[in-house]
């Protein structure tokens, strides 16, 4: 997640850590609750006061949508990246009745995505949790450098299918290397925060087997390429 607007989004996304911590072994995600219990994303979650909205009724959001925003605000070690824009595009797919979603998205070749996430919400209110994998080049990392990211989502989404309101988070829940010149402890638990809307531009859009592709600026992975240094 080096640069990678996350969406992610934004992936700016693209996810956070604690200097040199040594939490627990973190919760297998495999829940909304888990999510929030891991210990590096319920922190971020209280630090941000990103908004959680619960419910087992969400709107139904499958689709491609362009996002404009901006960071609001980030953990002191990326407090650079506050202020930078949010344009982008991204997409939701394979939302169930049970409550999953899966979601991907693409920064001038840096890749993010993620399968089996999670939703919640009611009344048209919905808050997204989800999980990316990233390493190597194609995440924008060092070879021989991988994370884990968790991103979340809250919204509304209008009659016209827009996402207002929305407001996201991406956090370094692991961070590994296999180069010991690589302070990676110095970024698990890292955090960034975004605002913006998302403009409807496709409905229920088919799932993405890479991801999508989309101009943006690259930011966060050099910005974290220089704490680990």
């Amino acid at each position: 997640m080096k640069n990678f607007k996350l969406l992610t989004i934004l992936t700016f996304v693209l996810s956070v850590f604690v200097l040199s911590g040594c939490k627990k072994d973190d919760p297998k995600l495999d829940s909304p609750e888990a999510f929030l219990k891991n210990p590096y994303v319920s922190d971020a979650v209280n630090e941000s006061n990103i908004p959680v909205n619960q419910g087992n009724n969400p709107p139904a959001l499958a689709g491609t949508y362009s996002t404009n925003g901006s960071v609001t605000d980030a953990s002191d070690e990326l407090s650079s990246l506050i202020g930078n824009p949010i344009q982008s595009v991204f997409v939701l797919s394979n939302q169930t009745a049970s409550g999953k979603i899966d979601f991907a998205e693409s920064v001038s070749g840096i890749n993010v995505s993620g399968i089996g996430g999670y939703i919640t919400g009611d009344n048209g209110r919905f808050t997204i949790y989800g999980e990316s994998k990233q390493s190597g080049t194609d995440a924008g990392l060092p070879d021989g450098i991988s994370l884990t990211v968790v991103i979340m989502m809250s919204g509304t989404q209008s009659n016209n299918g827009n996402l207002t309101g929305v407001q996201g988070i991406s956090i370094i829940t692991d961070a590994a290397s296999n180069n010991s010149s690589y302070n990676v402890a110095a970024i698990k638990g890292l955090w960034w925060k975004y605002n913006a809307t998302f403009t409807l531009q496709k409905s229920n859009a088919p799932a993405l087997k890479s991801s999508v592709n989309y101009n943006g600026t690259i930011i966060v992975q050099k910005t974290l390429q220089n704490i680990i240094k």
